[in-house]
């Protein structure tokens, strides 16, 4: 049993090892300043304010990478959420098609989708409507074989259960 858990720890620790670096940079925006506060690692940060000419119209948008293909989860984040009338979420990843998100009148926004192996990936908030607001987007990469962290256990707790029924019976 020793080596099975042994055997468990090392490969929970090999598989953790493995998270995908991702990098972000501004590319465009209208009626907005945008940055980058953190531009690599496994999670990526971007900020900005959006000034708008009374109600008027502002974009932004983001370049993304990633070293390996991996799943993200990207996240708007808009204060106060008041200013925020409405807008539209874009984000492109070759080959898939756009995927485009319509929110309004929300704090944050969030979804998860798939960044592939050194393509790069267009993250837009377009036609957005509102007052001056500041806002921020973070990426980062969802570690799937975390997984494995919260199932080994349980696993192995059945196996324990079943040999424990086994010795009883």
């Amino acid at each position: 049993m020793k080596k099975v858990m042994l055997f468990v720890a090392a490969f929970l620790f090999s598989v953790g090892a493995n998270a995908a670096t991702l990098s972000l940079k501004t590319f465009q925006s209208s009626n907005a300043t945008q940055k980058v506060d953190i531009a690599s690692g496994s999670v990526v940060l971007g900020s900005g304010l959006a000034t708008p000419p009374k109600e008027g119209i502002w974009k932004s948008q983001f370049d993304l990478k990633s070293d390996k293909t991996t799943p993200v989860k990207v996240t708007w984040t808009f204060n106060p959420d008041s200013s925020l009338a409405s807008g539209w979420v874009k984000f492109k990843s070759a080959p898939d098609d756009f995927k485009t998100f319509f929110i309004s009148k929300v704090a944050s926004f969030s979804f998860i989708t798939t960044l592939y192996e050194n393509q790069l990936s267009l993250l837009n908030f377009e036609s957005a409507t509102g007052k001056a607001l500041n806002y921020t987007v973070s990426v980062s990469a969802v570690p799937v074989p975390a997984a494995l962290f919260l199932f080994a256990p349980v696993l192995l707790g059945f196996l324990g259960l079943r040999k424990k029924h086994a010795l009883t019976a």
